[in-house]
C-alpha cells in the first residue's frame, strides 16, 4: 500500500529572560526538564519514527548557560534554600511553589494538593521546615516528563510523597542539573541516527516580515496604523538568521538547513532573506498558500512548494495542516489518549482518501502532511504531560501501512530536484496567528515600542563608523534582542499574565543598553512603561485559545 507521508515539526522557543546572571522568569529551566528532554526521550522508544524539531538559538544560549551554572532564577532559588531559610522568602516560595497547571501539575499529587490548599488558606504561616522541605522537592518534582519520573531515584520520591529530607532535595536538584546538559545531546544522537532533523528559527526570535518592513502590516489589514516613519532593516532580517544558523552549527555541529521563520511569518522580501541565508527550505500555515493561489482541490495543497524569486533563488516551502496542528496544540488534552489517536488517524486517512480520489496514486511520491506546533506549551494540560498521547500517536504512525513519517529535510531536497514541484513567485504575507501580523504591531502600546526600536536603530546606523569595534557589536547586539517578537507579543490587549510586566521591562532594557554601548544618553521615555494596561492575575503566561475550534467540539 503507497503510504502517505507525515511531517511533524516540533518548536522549541522561550525568549531571552535573562538580567546578568538571573532570569527573571524560569521557564527556559521548567520547560526543559519538563519538555525538552521529554520529546526526544519518548521519541527514542520508536526507532522508525522521524520528527523534526526546531530550536531558536536565544533558547539554546539560556539553556546551555543554565547547565553550566552561569544562570539562576528566583524559582530555583527558593527551591533550593535550606529549609530553615524558607520562612524568611515566604512570599517568594509562595509566588513560585505552585506554578503550572493545577488540574495536571498540582492536583493529582496528594501532598502537593494539601499543601497548595493549606497555601492558599493561609496555613502557610504556620508551617514547619518539613512543610516548606515538601513544597521545594514538589517544586521540581511537578515540572518532570514521564520518562524522568520512570528513573528509580525519581520513581522513589514519588512513591514516598511526603516528609522529604535534604537528600531528598538534592536527588531533585542533581536529576535536573543532569537534564538541562542533556537537552542538545538527546538531540544530536536522534539527528545523528537520521531519525530528526534539527532547523533553527532568526536568533532572537523576530517577526522577519516586520523586520524587512512594518509597511507589509497594512497589506495583510488595511486598518492596521501604519508606522511613520516606518522601521525597515531587511539587513537585519538576514543578521538574524546568518546568526542563526551558525550558532546551532557550533553548538551541535550540525548545519540547520531549514528555517522556520518566527510565528510563521513570512513575506517575499522574508523567503529572499531565508534563502539568502543558506537556508533550504521553510514553511508557515496553510492559510497563507490559501491566499497566495487558486489551487485546482483542496489536496492539492498537501505538498511542498518551490518559492523563486525574480532573481533565481528557490527554496522548498511546506504549509502546516492548521487543523491537525491545532488539534494537538488545543484540543486532544481533553480527550483520552487513544480516542485523540483514533481521531487524528481518521483526519489523515481522510486526507489520504481524497488525495487517491482527486489527484491519483502518483500524487503520493510527492505528498506530504505537515504538521507544526510548539513544543512545550500543550503538555501541562495533557495526562502524563502527554506522554501518553504521544507514545499512542507515535506507536500508531509507526506501525499503520496507510502512513509513514518524514523529514522535512529529505522532502525538501526531493520537492527542490523535482520538475513536478509547483512554482510560487509571490507569497501572500502574514503569519500563523490568524494569517496576520496584527498582534505584534496592531496596537498603540507595539507601535510606541516600535517607534522606540527605531529610534535606536537609525542611530546605531548613523554612528556605526564611528564607533569602536566592541561598541558597535554590542549595540547592534542589544538591538537584534530587542528585535524579538515576545515583547511585542504582550504589549497590547490580547494577553494577559501576572508576569506580563517583565517583557516590557526587558524590552526598554535592551534598548537602553544599546544607547550607553553607542556612548549616547537613551531617551527619557525609556524611563517609563510602555504597558499602560493591568495584568491579569493568572501565574501562567502561555497562549491557549478560550474554546476548541468548532470542528473539534465534542457533542456538535
Amino acid at each position: 500500500m503507497q503510504r502517505l507521508r507525515v511531517a511533524f515539526l516540533w518548536h522549541f522557543h522561550q525568549p531571552d529572560y535573562r538580567r546578568g546572571k538571573m532570569a527573571l522568569l524560569p521557564w527556559v529551566r521548567l520547560h526543559a526538564t519538563k519538555d525538552y528532554v521529554e520529546l526526544p526521550a519518548i521519541h527514542r522508544e520508536f526507532p522508525s519514527l522521524r520528527l523534526t524539531y526546531n530550536l531558536t538559538p536565544i533558547l539554546v544560549e539560556q539553556l546551555e548557560a543554565h547547565a553550566a551554572g552561569q544562570c539562576a532564577d528566583e524559582h530555583l532559588v527558593v527551591a533550593s534554600l535550606p529549609e530553615h531559610r524558607c520562612i524568611e522568602n515566604a512570599e517568594s516560595m509562595l509566588r513560585w511553589g505552585f506554578v503550572g497547571h493545577a488540574p495536571r501539575m498540582i492536583e493529582p499529587f496528594v501532598r502537593y494538593r494539601e499543601l497548595w490548599e493549606e497555601a492558599q488558606s493561609g496555613k502557610w504561616k504556620t508551617w514547619s521546615a518539613r512543610e516548606w522541605l515538601d513544597l521545594q522537592v514538589w517544586m521540581r518534582l511537578a515540572w518532570l516528563g514521564t520518562t524522568t519520573r520512570e528513573i528509580r531515584s525519581i520513581a522513589k520520591l514519588l512513591e514516598k510523597g511526603s516528609s522529604f529530607t535534604a537528600d531528598d532535595r538534592a536527588i531533585t536538584i542533581a536529576v535536573e542539573h543532569e537534564l538541562l546538559a542533556n537537552v542538545l545531546m538527546r538531540l544530536r544522537e536522534l539527528a545523528v541516527a537520521g531519525l530528526a532533523d534539527i532547523s533553527c528559527s532568526p536568533y532572537y526570535h523576530p517577526i522577519l516580515p516586520l523586520l524587512c518592513d512594518t509597511d507589509v502590516a497594512a497589506e495583510v489589514d488595511s486598518d492596521i496604523e501604519r508606522l511613520e516613519p516606518r522601521f525597515a532593516w531587511p539587513e537585519d532580517a538576514l543578521e538574524q538568521l546568518r546568526r542563526a544558523r551558525t550558532y546551532i552549527e557550533q553548538q551541535m555541529g550540525i548545519s540547520p538547513r531549514g528555517i522556520w521563520p518566527s510565528e510563521g511569518s513570512i513575506s517575499d522580501a522574508a523567503l529572499a532573506a531565508i534563502a539568502a541565508s543558506g537556508a533550504e527550505w521553510t514553511a508557515t500555515d496553510q492559510v497563507l498558500l490559501e491566499r497566495s493561489i487558486v489551487p485546482p482541490s483542496a489536496s492539492w495543497l498537501y505538498q511542498p512548494f518551490v518559492w523563486e524569486s525574480p532573481s533565481g533563488q528557490r527554496l522548498a516551502v511546506f504549509f502546516r495542516d492548521h487543523t491537525l496542528s491545532d488539534a494537538i496544540g488545543f484540543v486532544y488534552s481533553s480527550w483520552d489518549a487513544h480516542s485523540a489517536v483514533r481521531d487524528f488517524l481518521e483526519r489523515l486517512d481522510a486526507i489520504r482518501t481524497r488525495i487517491l480520489d482527486e489527484q491519483g496514486a502518483a500524487f503520493l511520491d510527492r505528498a506530504v502532511v505537515t504538521v507544526i506546533l510548539d513544543g512545550e506549551n500543550c503538555w501541562e494540560y495533557y495526562e502524563g504531560n502527554g506522554a501518553p498521547f504521544l507514545r499512542a500517536l507515535y506507536g500508531a504512525l509507526t506501525s499503520d501501512e496507510r502512513f509513514e513519517t518524514v523529514l522535512l529535510g529529505e522532502c525538501a531536497r526531493r520537492a527542490l530536484d523535482s520538475a513536478d514541484t509547483p512554482v510560487l513567485r509571490h507569497i501572500a504575507p502574514g503569519s500563523w496567528i490568524g494569517g496576520s501580523f496584527r498582534i505584534w504591531i496592531g496596537d498603540g502600546e507595539d507601535r510606541s515600542a516600535w517607534s522606540l526600536l527605531r529610534q535606536v536603530r537609525h542611530a546605531f546606523e548613523e554612528q556605526k563608523h564611528s564607533l569602536t569595534d566592541f561598541q558597535r557589536d554590542d549595540a547592534y547586539r542589544h538591538i537584534l534582542a530587542a528585535e524579538g517578537s515576545d515583547w511585542f507579543w504582550w504589549f497590547g490587549p490580547e494577553h494577559r499574565a501576572a508576569f506580563r510586566s517583565v517583557f516590557d521591562e526587558l524590552f526598554r532594557e535592551h534598548l537602553r543598553m544599546a544607547w550607553a554601548a553607542m556612548g549616547m544618553d537613551a531617551p527619557p521615555e525609556l524611563t517609563q512603561p510602555i504597558m499602560t494596561s493591568e495584568s491579569s492575575v493568572s501565574p501562567w503566561g502561555a497562549m491557549h485559545p478560550a474554546t476548541a475550534p468548532t470542528e473539534f467540539r465534542r457533542g456538535g
